[in-house]
């Protein structure tokens, strides 16, 4: 960038126009005594209005300056709190459908244990005895196959409302609601816990009711973190439930309860009469004592998927509103800074004699305040990004939470079905074993995509051999390499160690290696892996001959969820969990890439021994014919 003298003595910038970048300061003839006038007298009173002028210009910018500020701040605000709304009304359909599983699970297993042609015949017995010996179906209702399930409490025998037989010898049970369509409804014990009893209709004008823990459905299906925020309301609106410390709550909304909870019950109540979802904020007093602001957002039961419950979340939204206002304070602070330096500058202006020499001055001042505001500018977008993808964390532990609640009723169905079948059906037992397998694979992949939002455990580490591991690596990847790829591999660390987790760590070299594969599918190509000892450090390097990123890509490669692959062909998360890894083993990571050229990674971990005989090592190439011949040979790379 050139500075250029421009008529007048005034250095101009040869430069683009950017926000909050001064570009040309225009120049300002300051009268000295005698000059544009014929006395000193006119010169001193042009010079006096001149000054109240420009002072009251600036009065003028500062103030309306204020008030923007201000006012775009409550408009982001606003659009905060609307995404904060979004994410609410995500995460209770997360929640309904957890809920709606939980239910439809618990459901389906009564019904086919009602349907036993076993229990019609011990309930035939006991009717033909006029209902007096009922041990038998005590006894067989006693060992149900719902024991298993984690929500079952209790199984009963009843005429009307009277309890003929219960599976606990508990017969104090009152029913609270009538059974709804779906044949659900609420029912508490003699000592004040309550449950959900699932009701159908046996032979002989009796009925079979199968109990279920209200608090076990609450932990089962929203995870039981008080930090959540997660109140359910039954459908009559006579229970509310929620989590305080380490226990379940369940109350009835007309108990008492501290001020900041009966509001929140209240605006739930309120959701659930008019059964229209909502979202108010509202002003609570801390454990501290300090008064903070809570947004919580209603789905009312009958607009739910479950159709039992009501569910609100609540949430400090002065958390979330914390970071713009520290920006906004900040913004307000340095830009009156930098406003009232402005004033100083043309307030010397003003009063100095040489006005050639003194603009000369005072624009390098000037545009070193320029380079502050920019500063701050960037400051800025950064924050921005850190909150993007705190989102996108959140988000990325709310689907894997999901997830993993889909897959425990298949890896325990698999198991229960595989424990059911005869001895004959072994092959079928090997089929639902297959099922179980790949539950437990899928719900180890699911653990990967969690572990985006969390720092690993260093419990789990121990000592690693990094060329096992990236043996063992390239073995499973094998089957994803392309034909016209050849993989090499040069191993100079001997025996050096590395502490970590060895399944995250397999997971940056397989997730390293599939982006090289995909980057030579087209045209072919070699993929060299090596690794060394650098300086205390046991450095992996991936170098590929592909297509090669560009620098606007490569500055992006480690965003969650952004890639340059087809739709349906990338999730945007592989060097997103590199990177994550590294960090977590107190490594680094460099990308070098031109396109057309090639990539290259190299990861550096600490190494955890200093020996001699681990800093001289051995080179070996191995090649992808040497690697299938292996394959053939043994189960391990």
């Amino acid at each position: 960038m050139e500075n250029q003298k421009e008529p007048g003595g005034i250095l101009k910038e040869n430069q683009d126009d950017k926000p909050g970048i001064i570009n040309e300061i225009p120049e300002i003839k300051i009268f000295g005594k005698g000059e544009g006038g014929d006395d000193g007298n006119e010169s001193r009173q042009i010079r006096r209005s001149l000054f109240m002028a420009i002072v009251a210009i600036a009065v003028i910018c500062i103030a309306v300056g204020i008030y923007k500020a201000w006012d775009a701040f409550r408009d982001f605000d606003e659009t905060i709190m609307e995404e904060k709304d979004k994410q609410f009304y995500s995460l209770i359909s997360s929640e309904d459908i957890n809920i709606e599983n939980a239910l439809n699970s618990f459901c389906r297993e009564a019904d086919t244990f009602f349907a036993r042609n076993r229990l019609e015949e011990l309930r035939s017995e006991w009717a033909e005895s006029g209902r007096k010996d009922s041990s038998g179906l005590k006894k067989y209702i006693e060992s149900n196959t719902m024991l298993a399930n984690p929500l079952y409490a209790d199984m009963l025998i009843t005429d009307g409302e009277k309890i003929l037989v219960s599976a606990s010898g508990n017969k104090g049970y009152s029913f609270r609601t009538e059974a709804d369509g779906r044949g659900l409804r609420i029912c508490s014990d003699e000592e004040g816990r309550y449950y959900m009893a699932y009701e159908a209709e046996g032979k002989g004008g009796i009925r079979y009711e199968a109990l279920l823990s209200l608090e076990q459905l609450y932990i089962n299906a929203l995870g039981g973190s008080p930090a959540r925020g997660v109140m359910l309301m039954d459908s009559t609106s006579a229970l509310v439930i929620r989590q305080r410390a380490d226990q379940i709550e369940i109350t009835s909304p007309a108990d008492e309860h501290d001020e900041g909870t009966d509001k929140l019950i209240s605006f739930m109540t309120d959701c659930q009469g008019s059964q229209e979802s909502h979202g108010m904020s509202f002003e609570l007093e801390g454990p501290d004592g300090n008064p903070y602001t809570a947004r919580m957002i209603v789905q009312p039961s009958g607009k739910t998927t479950n159709g039992e419950f009501a569910i609100g979340i609540a949430a400090d939204f002065d958390e979330a509103l914390k970071p713009s206002r520290n920006a906004a304070e900040k913004i307000l602070v340095y830009g009156g800074m930098g406003v009232a330096g402005v004033i100083v500058l043309l307030f010397m202006l003003l009063i100095m004699r040489r006005a050639n020499t003194a603009s000369a001055n005072e624009l390098e001042i000037l545009r070193k305040k320029n380079n502050a505001m920019a500063e701050l500018n960037q400051n800025m977008q950064a924050l921005a990004h850190h909150q993007r993808l705190e989102t996108i964390g959140t988000m990325t532990a709310s689907i894997a939470h999901d997830f993993n609640n889909l897959l425990t009723p298949i890896m325990g169905y698999s198991m229960m079905a595989a424990e059911m079948l005869p001895d004959d059906q072994a092959e079928i037992q090997d089929y639902m074993m297959e099922v179980y397998n790949a539950s437990v694979k899928a719900k180890d992949i699911v653990q990967r995509l969690a572990d985006l939002s969390k720092k690993g455990k260093e419990e789990s580490f121990r000592d690693l051999d990094p060329v096992e591991i990236i043996r063992s690596s390239l073995k499973v990847t094998l089957p994803a390499k392309p034909k016209n790829v050849e993989v090499r591999g040069r191993f100079s660390s001997g025996h050096a160690k590395i502490r970590g987790d060895q399944t995250q760590v397999s997971q940056l070299v397989i997730n390293i290696v599939l982006n090289a594969y995909d980057a030579m599918r087209e045209a072919g190509g070699t993929l060299t892996v090596s690794t060394r000892i650098e300086d205390g450090w046991v450095a992996m390097r991936f170098k590929d001959t592909g297509t090669g990123m560009d620098a606007e890509t490569l500055s992006r490669i480690f965003d969650p969820f952004y890639t340059t692959k087809e739709s349906g062909k990338g999730t945007g998360l592989g060097l997103a969990i590199v990177h994550q890894i590294c960090d977590t083993h107190g490594g680094k990571v460099y990308v070098d890439s031109e396109p057309g050229v090639g990539t290259e990674f190299r990861i550096n971990f600490p190494m955890i021994e200093d020996d001699e005989d681990f800093r001289k090592g051995t080179t070996k190439v191995i090649r992808a014919d040497e690697i299938r011949e292996r394959l053939d040979q043994q189960t391990e790379y």
